[in-house]
């Protein structure tokens, strides 16, 4: 995909390009025609001083008054020649030497501009006059060198062409730095989506923006307190719903046990045992809405605080298994994730540790490359061949502790969205369980969630 930095620079630098270039081409036409028009000018001249000395003696013959011609065509190969040309005879000018000009006889009154070669092979522009003296016709030819003057237009040339390729540098130069300055803005957009992403600020400041990029930014901040929201209602009315789903489920376990039924012991075990599962999973949600507190999308997390929290929590709901519980947190440890998504990771696998912990669980956050976590627990642990099941959704080991069976399904579904890996293994020091999770340092967006 084409920057929009390289699309107007390239199209900016195309355009100077071609303006300068055109404007050299028709400053050179347009000095050239200069000059021959100039040249032009003189050569009419001294064709009529030509005329004005040319007569016709009583036998009709071509007689020039050599007075009335300029020295400089007296002079061999001066560059400056004529032809005069009557019904009968030529009279060529000295300078022409033992060369002669081959020029058309032009009737009277008109004229013709020749480019001709002339002695020594060197370029001359001819004007060829038409004229009527004394009854005869004549066609004066006046012709001038042109090697000094194409040599000064080709310097001319050189010199206008370096000139403009200096000005174009400077030009592609000052175009770069005003294409750098005006596209600056949207850099700082872009920082300002990372710091976004990572959690340091809730909002994007438009203020600095562009006219023509603030309505976007504009929507895109509407967009994230929309989701903020919708995201707080949702797991607050999965609470709400949670708890209101608690108490009927009371009332279903006490109509169970109502001696009415007491004649259909098939039915009180169905309504009780579906009364379990469903409190099971009512009070993972009412766990899980507990863990995530109050996070919002785009909070950077500082992992040492909320470990400290979750650890507290957990330690409250399950007080009555008196655990000893050892975390630590790495200075560089750093997560620039969805905070919903660290808090519902750490959340689970501790959950799980604190479920089958039977006196320890233990904690280690850190990393500088990638971010690592590792929890383990003093439990029964699992069997090699069972450790690959345990991320499969409702997979449980023990159906007489309360669970679900997808926290573990969520922690891999989690990791496999940053691009992470996780790696379930016996634990060599506590002889439980030990899980292995490595995140990749630089989170390139949030992964879908079911």
């Amino acid at each position: 995909m084409t920057s929009l930095r390289a699309k107007l620079s390239f199209w900016l630098a195309s355009s100077l390009v071609v303006l300068l270039v055109l404007q050299w081409s028709v400053a050179s036409v347009v000095i050239q025609q200069l000059v021959e028009k100039q040249l032009l000018n003189r050569l009419s001249q001294d064709a009529e001083s030509l005329l004005s000395g040319a007569n016709f003696n009583a036998q009709q013959s071509l007689m020039l008054d050599t007075a009335r011609v300029s020295a400089v065509y007296q002079r061999p190969f001066s560059g400056h020649y004529y032809v005069i040309k009557t019904a009968g005879s030529a009279e060529y000018s000295r300078s022409l030497w033992d060369s002669r000009l081959h020029v058309p006889e032009v009737k009277p009154g008109k004229q013709s501009l020749l480019r001709v070669q002339g002695p020594e092979k060197r370029p001359l522009l001819a004007a060829a006059y038409g004229y009527r003296k004394q009854g005869q016709e004549i066609t004066i030819a006046v012709a001038e060198d042109l090697t000094s003057i194409n040599a000064g237009l080709r310097q001319f040339r050189l010199i206008h062409g370096v000139i403009s390729f200096v000005i174009l540098m400077a030009l592609l130069g000052l175009q770069y730095y005003i294409v750098t300055h005006a596209l600056r803005p949207l850099h700082q957009i872009r920082a300002d989506m990372r710091r976004l992403e990572s959690g340091e600020i809730e909002r994007i400041d438009a203020r600095r923006s562009p006219l023509e990029i603030t309505p976007l930014i504009a929507e895109l901040n509407r967009l994230l307190s929309t989701m903020g929201r919708k995201t707080r209602r949702s797991r607050e009315a999965l609470g709400n719903l949670a708890h209101a789903l608690k108490t009927q489920l009371t009332l279903l376990g006490q109509a169970a046990a109502h001696p009415q039924l007491s004649a259909s012991p098939e039915l009180q075990i169905m309504l009780r045992d579906t009364g379990e599962n469903m409190r099971r999973i009512i009070e993972r949600e009412l766990k899980r809405a507990r863990l995530l507190g109050t996070a919002l999308p785009g909070k950077r997390v500082d992992l040492r605080q909320e470990v400290s929290t979750l650890v507290k929590t957990l330690q409250m709901m399950y007080a009555d298994k008196q655990l000893a519980i050892d975390w630590h947190v790495a200075d560089d440890a750093r997560y620039d994730g969805d905070q919903e998504d660290m808090l519902e990771l750490l959340g689970n696998l501790l959950d799980n540790a604190f479920k089958w912990g039977r006196r320890q669980v233990r904690l280690e956050v850190g990393g500088r490359d990638s971010l690592s976590l590792m929890v383990e627990d003093d439990g029964p642990g699992c069997e090699p061949d069972e450790l690959g099941e345990l991320t499969r959704r409702g997979y449980r080991l023990d159906e007489s502790k309360p669970g679900s069976g997808l926290g573990l399904a969520i922690v891999k579904d989690i990791v496999d969205g940053y691009g992470g890996t996780i790696a379930f293994l016996p634990s060599p020091d506590l002889h439980g369980l030990r899980v292995e999770v490595q995140l990749p340092s630089r989170i390139e967006g949030v992964p879908d969630r079911e």
